[in-house]
């Protein structure tokens, strides 16, 4: 059995011929719970399949009555499955009403129903009721695939009960048997289109007298659910969700069986029983589902359409137990019971009619499904939704107990993504078209202006003539450059030396230049006195006017410390007192020096690169 990949949001769906049930199970840090739960009606075609039904003589919509010879027998009949009653008229009838019907917009109400309370994109996993597949009872016998006439027996019950009488023991293989041979049997036994894909062969118990059996599970021609996801892809602008498997009932009743057997406490039945027998029956409102099982092998599956959940517990009890005779099965030690009326009341009977097996509900081996009558979705009807969407999950207690099958065709579940085409995307595409276009013009440009340079380098090369040895040798190079450096760095340490040998050396006299030469650009005023003081020069003199001597402050940045007034023969005379700040530079001879040096290393680091790149292009 293949392992799915596990999801942590699916959506599983339950499909009948009246409605859809759907369960989206979320996994958690906490486990995996049921989040929602939906319930669809879908739009009854009853009606028009009573047209189908061969001599229907009810109008109501009850159960039909097949004539043979003078007598009448009604599928509700003990032994009627014998006769083929229960697959032969009502079949068709119901395969009529659900054939090639899509329930597109039920499907499309849950979608949506899911996105508004936040689960966008949920896996999907679908499973149908008996009525939508075909199921058909393979038996391999001693000589391998069956003769014509072992054929003809084995498409009733009764011929293939006369075809294990007449089977030789002592001839029985042990092998299984493979794909191959059972598909040339299902194809003698079944006349009908058989997609070979699609086809799964679960594994039964053999024989009292040794013959291999096999259930073949297939979908019909025109499946619901197929035409359901096929109408889905067709719908432009609606982005199609993951849809991954389509199963039956009997195989998810299967799976939860075999968990039940998982799971059950190790006291849960008697110590001295070899091999256990599993009752598993779901009653619902349209019919009535039995599975035996020996141990985890499916044993027997009966649909009892003429029997619901509506009917006594009591007769619903009678019929499994004529079933049980019918098929010869041993005591059961377990019961697994699901219905959508009256479940307490037919655990109480089953406990009555079966006081030797353990009798429980299949609801405690699936994740809590709670009953909402303010939703109107009965939680029996949920069961196989459930099951089929823990098959996607990754819950450890159920690894391994449900068959890989999947009677979705491949091409159906591939996701088709429709990208919109909008302005939007229409602009995206024009700037990108555009900014390529660009770079592209760009590098072409750039391109041409590097081969330009390397035209106008080879010229002037050829113009120059040839490079001397001493510059191609880039060794010898590499030393001139590095003595020139050596050279410059000299100078630069003896011009530091000259410069703190020459500083402050011609204070004095500039400032005694700058102080007469201000002094004759003031008229009316004289310098009587000078003497240093620290970084300053105080200058002592007289003047005609006031305004003279702050007008000579002003030019010369100084101090005015004292002004004095008074009368020499009746003029005005200014005595003051100025402080002149002195700046201790460099003289001009050593900063023209420094210029000179300075203009003369920029100009060789720039000739260096130049002679560098010309050694490269010449090599």
């Amino acid at each position: 059995m293949a392992r799915q990949k596990a999801a942590n949001q699916v959506l599983g769906i339950m499909i009948t011929s009246r409605a859809i049930y759907a369960a989206l199970l979320e996994s958690s840090a906490d486990g995996l719970k049921v989040a929602r739960r939906f319930t669809r009606q879908r739009a009854s075609r009853f009606g028009l399949s009573q047209g189908a039904l061969p001599d229907s003589h009810d109008s109501t919509g009850g159960d039909f009555t097949l004539q043979i010879g003078d007598s009448s027998f009604g599928d509700n009949m003990f032994l009627g499955s014998e006769f083929g009653v229960s697959g032969a008229g009502h079949e068709e009838g119901e395969n009529a009403a659900a054939s090639g019907t899509s329930f597109v917009l039920e499907l499309g109400d849950i979608l949506a129903e899911c996105r508004d309370a936040g689960y966008d994109d949920p896996t999907l996993a679908f499973c149908v009721s008996p009525s939508e597949v075909n199921q058909v009872e393979l038996r391999i016998p001693a000589g391998g695939v069956a003769s014509k006439t072992s054929e003809f027996k084995a498409s009733t019950r009764l011929g293939q009960r006369a075809a294990d009488r007449e089977a030789k023991p002592a001839n029985v293989s042990s092998a299984p048997a493979s794909r191959g041979q059972l598909m040339e049997l299902l194809k003698h036994q079944h006349k009908g289109l058989v997609q070979e894909d699609l086809v799964t062969f679960l594994p039964m118990t053999t024989t009292d007298e040794g013959m291999q059996r096999y259930l073949a599970i297939f979908p019909k021609p025109e499946d619901s659910v197929a035409a359901t996801v096929r109408a889905l892809r067709e719908q432009e602008g609606r982005r199609l969700p993951s849809i991954r498997l389509e199963d039956s009932e009997v195989a998810i009743y299967l799976g939860i069986a075999r968990a039940a057997l998982k799971l059950a406490p190790a006291n849960a039945y008697q110590s001295d029983v070899e091999e256990r027998n599993t009752l598993v029956v779901r009653a619902g409102i349209e019919d009535t589902l039995v599975l035996f099982l020996r141990e985890e092998t499916l044993q027997q599956s009966e649909n009892l359409r003429s029997l619901t959940a509506y009917e006594a517990p009591e007769t619903i009890c009678s019929r499994v137990l004529l079933l049980q005779d019918e098929y010869g099965i041993g005591d059961v030690h377990q019961v697994l019971l699901l219905s959508e009326e009256r479940e307490d009341d037919l655990i109480g009977s089953f406990e009555m009619f079966f006081p030797d097996a353990r009798v429980e509900s299949m609801r405690q081996y699936v994740p809590q499904i709670t009953e909402d009558t303010a939703e109107g979705v009965a939680s029996g009807s949920l069961l196989p939704a459930v099951g089929v969407g823990l098959r996607l999950t990754n819950d450890a207690r159920y690894d391994k107990v449900f068959e890989d099958i999947n009677l979705l065709p491949k091409a159906l579940m591939r996701r088709r993504i429709n990208l919109p085409i909008t302005w939007h995307v229409l602009v995206l595409y024009v700037l990108l078209f555009i900014t390529v276009l660009f770079f592209v013009g760009r590098y072409f440009t750039m391109e041409s202006s590097i081969a330009e340079h390397r035209r106008n380098i080879q010229q002037l090369q050829a113009q120059n003539g040839p490079i001397p040895d001493e510059i191609t040798d880039v060794q010898a190079l590499q030393a001139r450059i590095d003595s020139l450096q050596a050279v410059h760095e000299q100078y630069m340490r003896a011009l530091q030396v000259l410069e703190g040998l020459l500083q402050g050396s011609d204070l004095w006299s500039r400032a005694l230049e700058e102080t007469s030469r201000e002094v004759g650009e003031v008229a009316g005023i004289w310098v009587e006195a000078w003497a240093p003081r620290g970084s300053s020069l105080r200058i002592d003199g007289s003047s005609m006017e006031r305004d003279r001597v702050v007008d000579l402050a002003a030019r010369l940045d100084a101090n005015i410390v004292s002004l004095t007034f008074s009368e020499i023969r009746e003029w005005p005379v200014y005595s003051f007192e100025m402080q002149i700040p002195l700046e201790n530079a460099l003289p001009e001879a050593a900063a023209f020096l420094r210029e000179q040096v300075a203009s003369g290393g920029t100009a060789a680091a720039d000739s260096t690169p130049v002679t560098s790149v010309s050694l490269q292009e010449q090599q």
